[in-house]
């Protein structure tokens, strides 16, 4: 019984390697494979410049191609745990550009409680949380990064 209110209380020691795999596959998946479709479904593609349009952004099709290509390169190092804390912090970039210029625009109510719980539903808040988190936790055991730059004794 104690040590399941440790594992409750404390985590599980057990999973600690296997949580940062967890979300770099499913938040890198996500990326990588949104900025794959943006980037060779035309209907996608139009759709995310449309958006731009929408948002005031300067240079829509040059903007929603980049970014496109940004989602699709850092998911995929994400994904691998290759360049983690740089890949997590572009892809944080852009995730903070779409709550303040698109998401946002979804915020509604009168009250500043309402607002807030509004902008935690919100997915891109969750994928924030998450981006910082392998920023500040690094990309785990079963990465590039551990393996490529681990200093070896």
């Amino acid at each position: 019984m104690i040590d399941l209110y440790r594992a409750l209380g404390l985590g599980v020691p057990a999973l600690m390697d296997v949580a940062p795999l967890i979300a770099r596959i499913v938040v890198g998946g996500m990326f990588f494979l949104s900025g794959f479709y943006k980037l060779f479904t035309p209907t996608q593609a139009e759709k995310m410049q449309k958006t731009m349009v929408e948002a005031g952004v300067a240079a829509p099709r040059q903007t929603a191609r980049f970014v496109s290509v940004c989602e699709f390169v850092f998911g995929a190092l994400l994904i691998m745990g290759l360049l983690t804390s740089l890949a997590a912090l572009v892809l944080l970039a852009i995730c903070a550009v779409a709550l303040v210029t698109v998401a946002s625009k979804s915020v509604k109510g009168a009250s500043l409680g309402f607002r807030l719980s509004s902008y935690f539903d919100l997915p891109e808040t969750l994928l924030m949380v998450i981006l910082v988190w392998l920023i500040a936790n690094g990309p785990g055991l079963w990465s590039l990064d551990f393996v490529l730059f681990l200093p070896r004794f």
